[in-house]
């Protein structure tokens, strides 16, 4: 993953050495298929299985077509760029593309901003987990979660400070994603092989479901397709950009066939509380999963880490961002030691793992990775027809031949939002519907999802303790 604004974009279309869509598929499966699958089990129980398959079934398509326009958001502003008769704008990050869509670089600042914020979010959520694996492996000792947090953090402490780039790390990112398969199928295995316990029902729908709750599960599915963040940096590392939209036919049979498991297995079998690691029976197999969730949380913090470290030492301290002198160091672990502390606050502020992963999915997944795309995309549709009509009558604007956005003049004629409206005409009715639906429904998760889980987390809290309490696992769990 490239860092915001770190080199200029290659005026290329294909670039030597540079992924496939094959090995971008693994990297997009490790990132997405990540621990958010362990609470599908809830999402079915609050649902029931009709409206479970429904959510996980529909919201992969809406994904795909989302990061089909991301890509062809990219192109667009390449090709606008072309006919302004400007040099090839970097692509390589959100913000980047929507500093090129906005003509502003403070846009491009905020979205970097937002996308960075959504990912330091998702960090401390990796940081939960650590704490309530570390739980599971030593059930016997009714460990605190602030304890187990702490555990993890200070494993994590050394890697973040030293570590100052990732290598190529595809086979990395594969390796992680088998590990995950592997924590999955012990963990459903051995809830399989302890049985059905008695008085479990799983009804095809459930019979308290209200739009409210039905939200409030979406949330947590709409995280587990949310990875439209980092996109348009898988892209920039691609030899074929434009194949960007193959890496689907990888991922997303294995994706929707291990979500509709997970949770279909977990609501036949009972494993519907927290997660399905947890819902394990206690012994030498609870502490296996456990171990091996540990490895692989550990892994996808640090390979995060690196990324957003990266970006706040370039943002705040670019003078000595490529040195390799003691206080380069300190500022980089400073910045991996700062997001450790946050994460540590987060994690106990919202020691409920399912509930953390809907407020971070509801509140920012669906915006950031959902909707702003898809405005990118309108807004950057309209600023090339308007381009390419300007060509066609031999109108070149001799601001637009400079580099820097900067340097073009703002009006509302050629604001994104205008550029966005005058795109809507061309667009099929159908494909129009298609994107009012999605507005309607992220935003329904965003506004009433989002309700439903800061309810949920008040009733927890009311049950298990206040935040920063200890809350170890029960007796009856040890």
């Amino acid at each position: 993953t490239s860092d915001s604004g770190t080199n200029k974009a290659k005026n290329v279309s294909h670039r030597r050495g540079g992924t496939s869509w094959i090995d971008v598929a693994w990297l997009m499966l490790s990132d997405i298929v990540g621990t958010s699958v362990l609470t599908f089990g809830s999402v079915a129980k609050s649902l029931g299985a009709l409206p479970t398959v429904i959510f996980i079934v529909g919201l992969f398509p809406m994904s795909l077509y989302v990061s089909t326009l991301m890509a062809r958001t990219r192109s667009l502003v390449l090709q606008t760029a072309s006919l302004q008769r400007r040099p090839a704008p970097s692509v390589e990050t959100m913000g980047e593309v929507a500093r090129q869509v906005f003509f502003s670089p403070g846009a491009g600042g905020v979205v970097c901003s937002l996308v960075y914020g959504y990912t330091l979010l998702g960090q401390a959520s990796y940081l939960l987990v650590l704490g309530t694996s570390m739980q599971d492996v030593l059930f016997s000792t009714g460990i605190c979660i602030y304890d187990a947090v702490a555990i993890g953090c200070l494993c994590l402490l050394l890697p973040v400070i030293v570590v100052r780039k990732l290598g190529e790390s595809v086979w990395l990112c594969f390796a992680n994603l088998l590990i995950i398969v592997v924590v999955v199928v012990v963990a459903l295995g051995s809830v399989i092989a302890r049985g059905r316990p008695e008085g479990t029902h799983s009804s095809l729908i459930a019979s308290d479901l209200t739009l409210m709750t039905a939200m409030g599960a979406a949330t947590n599915v709409v995280y587990s397709y949310a990875g439209q963040w980092m996109y348009f940096e898988i892209m920039d590392t691609m030899e074929k950009p434009e194949d960007f939209p193959r890496s689907f036919a990888v991922t997303g049979p294995i994706m929707v066939v291990i979500y509709l498991a997970v949770a279909l297995l977990a609501l036949t079998f009972g494993a519907t509380t927290g997660d399905i690691v947890q819902a394990m029976p206690r012994g030498s197999w609870l502490r296996f999963a456990a171990a091996l969730l540990f490895i692989h949380v550990v892994i996808v913090y640090l390979i995060k880490s690196v990324v957003l470290q990266r970006y706040f030492h370039r943002s705040l301290s670019p003078g000595d961002f490529s040195e390799r002198n003691i206080p380069s160091y300190l500022k980089h672990g400073g910045f991996g030691l700062a997001m450790l502390v946050f994460g540590f606050l987060v994690a106990n502020a919202v020691p409920f793992f399912s509930q953390l992963l809907g407020l971070i999915g509801g509140f920012l997944g669906g915006p950031i990775n959902f909707l702003f795309p898809i405005f990118l995309y309108l807004a950057a549709l309209g600023r090339y027809q308007q381009a390419a009509k300007d060509a066609e009558r031999g109108v070149v604007d001799r601001e637009g031949q400079m580099d820097e956005c900067r340097s073009i003049s703002y009006t509302w004629e050629n604001s994104a939002l205008v550029n966005a409206y005058r795109a809507l005409p061309p667009i099929t009715s159908l494909e129009l519907h298609y994107i009012a639906f999605i507005f309607i429904f992220i935003g329904m998760t965003m506004f009433l999802g989002v309700s439903q889980v800061i309810t949920e987390i008040i009733e927890l809290n009311g049950k298990f303790g206040a935040p920063f309490s200890c809350h170890a696992l029960s007796p009856a769990a040890r």
